[in-house]
């Protein structure tokens, strides 16, 4: 299990489809934290899904894990490592956290316990996130934590108004290191 000082990560259980589900029924959290199309689904079908993440094993491409407040045990959000690449050693990261629970430092505390598992449990050399350019509060925390902005696409994504800037961010292990 992986702690900091207010949030762990674990493994998501049937019990978390309820909360899970909340969260990604979210329209306008989908806007921000997916390039897909918002489509409705039911708790069984988030169950179902995360069981499958689950059962992939050490030579997954994606790990998602269920983030949780230490102190009330109580559901904070999901995070996820994804496009893991074992050859080249590296992946991105992602992270989606309750309405109630923002701008609380949970964003910044999160992406460090992210970084902590790609670099020193799953051996990788580079992590990137990416985000909507008008994402300020990700942006900040991604350089909070140490990340470095290497470019912008422009006009990519569709954030429900049209479409935005995506802007790259990546972290060296010896940068995060340091």
């Amino acid at each position: 299990m992986l702690e900091s000082e207010h949030l762990r990560l674990r493994a998501a259980g049937p019990e978390d489809a309820p909360a899970i589900h909340a969260l990604w029924s979210d329209p306008e959290l989908h806007l921000v934290a997916s390039s897909g199309p918002f489509v409705p689904e039911t708790v069984e079908a988030v169950r179902r899904r995360f069981e499958k993440y689950q059962d992939a094993g050490p030579g997954a491409t994606e790990v998602r894990m269920v983030v949780e407040n230490r102190g009330s045990a109580s559901f904070v959000g999901v995070g996820v490592i994804w496009g893991i690449d074992q050859f080249q050693q590296y992946a991105h990261l992602g992270l989606a956290i309750t309405a109630d629970s923002r701008g609380r430092g949970y964003g910044t505390e999160l992406l460090q316990l992210l970084c902590g598992y790609g670099f020193r449990l799953r051996n990788l050399r580079r992590l990137e996130l990416e985000t909507l350019g008008s994402n300020a509060g990700m942006r900040r925390t991604a350089e909070r934590c140490g990340f470095t902005h290497e470019g912008t696409q422009r006009s990519r994504e569709y954030d429900g108004s049209g479409f935005v800037d995506v802007v790259l961010y990546g972290l060296l292990r010896t940068e995060w290191e340091r």
